[in-house]
């Protein structure tokens, strides 16, 4: 994880991402899905950059990420969805 900025503070606003259905996308995908995981990483991380966002962490194809401004953060999401 590497984030360009500092992490935000004070009054912040969270922001989770999960791959619906990824399980069984691993089962039907088997090693493929693993290059599809990454190009999902790395839009999820262009996206955080883009909206000033700061990654907090990652779990398999999950993300938590903050936000300073509430308003980005609805942005990323709508972004990334």
């Amino acid at each position: 994880m590497s984030n360009e900025i500092a992490a935000p503070t004070g009054i912040i606003t969270l922001v989770f991402s999960d791959i619906q259905g990824s399980t069984i996308l691993w089962e039907h995908f088997g090693e493929k899905f693993q290059e599809i995981l990454e190009i999902h990483n790395r839009l999820i991380r262009e996206a955080i950059a883009a909206f000033n966002g700061y990654e907090v962490k990652t779990e398999g194809d999950a993300f938590m990420v903050a936000f300073q401004d509430a308003l980005e953060a609805v942005e990323f999401s709508l972004d990334v969805q």
